[in-house]
């Protein structure tokens, strides 16, 4: 009789917790030109650009403690040394999302942000002159813990950041606020990995002038720190939710929960298809490049500028088609171009990165990224937004957390893949 009480009693105070949030959804500055939007905007700006200059940078600095023939394979470590936390605490983030205001928890991740940065500044000081041959330097372990915090900021950070587009945007505005937003985020990709392999050119992979690194890293995350006080949110949907101690348990949880949404899960894988695609095509780049006769990490550049470009050409698009709707039937067609112009990679010819750009080998290889680039954001924004508009508003921090667990286990196996690929069968 006392649990049947207890479970009451939570129902109705979660029932006022969404009544009080659909309330105050009216006093909150609203809109895609408002400095709350531009505020969260900015600051996932630079969260994507430090995420990538620092990721790109430590697998730069890394290069020297491995074996030439080793270094495809710190690539994929490397990398999922920052998304294993987005699978292992997807049920946290969710809770954080649920349970406090989603500005806090946005503010709490970027202070955090700064603190991990000179850890790994710290990480890379402590490394000694490298030596492949007499194994890895243990102080690059510590290097690596150093990207998996980043990583466990940056999952934390996402399903309050997500979920917060829905609280300042309507349903006419949200598609085209996520195509800015797709289009901002990517731009930070291509900035952040072009910056991140110039820190590694600059300072001798983490040899020399490492203040250069430190003062670049840590500004960045101070500068986005600043920016998020703009953020606004509505109050914590359900401030009587417990922590999940069973970590497993309760993102099994979520993607029952997910599941059982039908519709939404559907929208959910794919969301999940989309960021597993575009992670395995960033770190298939690198190889590319390499392959394609490049000699230095700024050879990419071009390649993922060209990607990224597209990216947000398509998501602006989706966004104008959209005319102030949530329109699903731009998936088929976004996946139709991502398929023709993935395809069309394969006749991209040999060793086509050369001193200049105009080549007409190179010219192929970034009309198809650009291509594949395209359809993606015109695949992703109406799915982005059906999810965060339709997700109820009690849970909407647990079902994107399990949005992003499901985007990044598929990362994850998608590595592996392409691990498995480096070698000749």
């Amino acid at each position: 009789m006392e649990t049947e009480t207890t479970s009451t009693s939570n129902s109705s105070d979660v029932s006022d917790a969404i009544q009080l949030t659909e309330a105050d959804h009216a006093t909150l500055h609203t809109g895609i030109g408002s400095p709350a939007f531009q505020g969260l905007l900015w600051t996932q700006w630079l969260t994507a650009i430090n995420d990538n200059v620092f990721r790109w940078f430590v697998i730069g600095v890394g290069k020297d403690q491995f074996l030439q023939e080793s270094q495809s394979l710190l690539l994929i470590v490397g990398s999922s040394f920052f998304i294993v936390p987005y699978v292992l605490f997807a049920s946290v983030a969710g809770w954080l999302a649920n349970r406090f205001q989603k500005s806090h928890v946005i503010i709490g991740c970027k202070i955090a942000e700064i603190a991990i940065m000179l850890l790994g500044v710290l990480a890379v000081w402590m490394l000694g002159t490298p030596d492949p041959q007499n194994g890895v330097d243990p102080a690059f372990w510590w290097l690596l813990a150093a990207v998996f915090f980043m990583g466990l900021q940056s999952a934390l950070f996402a399903p309050a950041k997500v979920g917060t587009i829905p609280e300042l945007l309507t349903e006419g505005t949200i598609a085209k606020g996520n195509g800015i937003f797709n289009l901002a985020t990517l731009s930070a990709t291509v900035i952040g990995m072009a910056l991140g392999g110039w820190l590694s050119d600059v300072t001798a992979r983490g040899q020399s002038n490492l203040w250069i690194a430190a003062v670049v890293l840590v500004g960045i995350a101070v500068v986005g720190t600043l920016i998020s006080f703009l953020v606004k949110s509505l109050p914590a949907a359900n401030r009587l939710a417990k922590f999940p101690y069973n970590l497993f348990g309760e993102t099994f949880r979520d993607l029952r929960q997910l599941f059982a949404s039908g519709p939404l899960f559907r929208v959910a894988l794919g969301v999940a298809f989309f960021w597993s695609i575009a992670a395995f095509a960033q770190l298939n780049i690198d190889s590319f490049s390499e392959e394609s006769g490049g000699l230095v990490e700024s050879h990419r550049t071009p390649l993922l500028i060209a990607v990224t470009l597209g990216i947000g050409l398509g998501s602006v698009m989706a966004g104008y088609i959209s005319a102030g709707r949530i329109d699903l039937g731009l998936v088929p067609w976004g996946a139709l171009i991502i398929a023709v112009f993935a395809f069309s990679l394969w006749f991209v010819p040999d060793n086509f990165i050369v001193d200049h750009l105009t080549n007409w080998k190179m010219i192929v290889a970034l009309v198809c990224l650009f291509g594949l680039g395209m359809g993606a954001g015109i695949f992703d924004v109406p799915l982005s937004s059906y999810l965060q508009h339709n997700s109820p508003i009690a849970t909407r921090g647990s079902i994107l957390a399990a949005t992003t667990c499901l985007a990044f286990g598929g990362i994850l196996v998608l590595f592996g893949v392409l691990f498995g690929l480096r070698y000749p069968v």
